[in-house]
């Protein structure tokens, strides 16, 4: 069932103040969010299992038919304090349907109790895990939401800077991408923003960057690192987030490097709507996973060819 936007907007605002208040507590704020996604499922057929990637843990999202030689890692979003895979299964079991793919959703180490870099070390460790298994990092989508956006392309800097193979592609919902002052988040109105405000913004990033000067930040965010030699980027935004206004910046730092980069700005949506039961997140969903389905399969369904 399908819901209207406003009542969407609505639901969110609450579920924004029930789970945060006015001055996060990380332990209450997981146990709510916790609590209230235990049960969500995936789309019908797609089954839901629990792994692990490299020692880290994953509920792995298998649809039917799924090939034996491809997979999106998928890393979910929480302003990497908060979050955990089971509140994942509606996009991340939409995406693994979608592109007839298994899905790994990583249950990385969280903030402030592990600060950067270790849900990027996480993050490499399963897609060394996913190599290490034989599927070909042609054969690997990566994927994120909010800060698992932001991860996402992490993995993929580390993983050039190291010399591993690169994945297929990379899907960014909403991401942060300027994790220092600087970001555009703190300039802007944040009134249409139903989840997202820029004290909640700073309060997560204060908890993964603990004492970290603003240079450093800068320094470790995608909007001010060598983008170049990445995998194509398929980038979604949000016009209400108010991380949108860095997004487009990314867009604008990408066309001058020639990143191989799309991206698509929804207007009147917010900080990834994607995860609502509403006809736009329906489409947003779809046009990701074909995106991702394009990279890793050459064509937009996740059919292998033959079948």
């Amino acid at each position: 069932m399908l819901f209207p936007i406003p009542l969407m907007r609505w639901a969110t605002r609450v579920v924004g103040w029930w789970s945060f208040g006015p001055i996060p507590d990380w332990r209450r704020a997981r146990k709510r969010m916790n609590a209230g996604t235990r049960y969500a499922r995936p789309p019908r057929g797609v089954r839901v299992e629990a792994g692990s990637l490299g020692g880290v843990p994953a509920e792995i999202l298998t649809p039917p038919g799924a090939a034996a030689d491809a997979a999106v890692l998928y890393l979910h979003g929480g302003g990497f304090a908060v979050g955990a895979p089971p509140m994942e299964r509606p996009t991340a079991g939409a995406i693994a349907a979608a592109m007839w793919t298994t899905v790994y959703t990583l249950d990385y180490r969280l903030a402030p109790e592990f600060p950067y870099p270790a849900a990027i070390d996480d993050a490499v460790a399963a897609y060394r895990a996913l190599l290490d298994r034989g599927i070909p990092a042609g054969r690997i989508a990566v994927a994120g939401d909010s800060a698992g956006g932001t991860l996402t392309l992490d993995l993929a800097l580390r993983a050039r800077d190291e010399g591993l193979p690169a994945p297929a592609v990379l899907g960014l919902i909403c991401p942060a991408l300027d994790l220092s002052a600087d970001s555009l988040a703190f300039r802007c109105d944040p009134s249409r923003e139903p989840l997202l405000s820029p004290e909640l913004i700073r309060e997560f990033t204060d908890a993964y960057l603990p004492g970290m000067p603003q240079d450093r930040r800068r320094a470790v965010s995608p909007l001010y690192r060598d983008i170049t030699g990445l995998p194509p980027i398929v980038l979604q935004s949000a016009g209400d987030d108010p991380l949108a206004g860095d997004a487009r910046r990314f867009a604008e730092l990408a066309a001058k490097t020639g990143a191989p980069l799309r991206h698509h700005e929804y207007r009147g949506l917010w900080h990834v709507f994607h995860a609502w039961p509403m006809a736009p997140a329906r489409a947003a969903i779809r046009e990701m996973s074909a995106a991702l389905a394009e990279g890793i399969y050459g064509h937009h369904t996740g059919q292998r060819s033959g079948q």
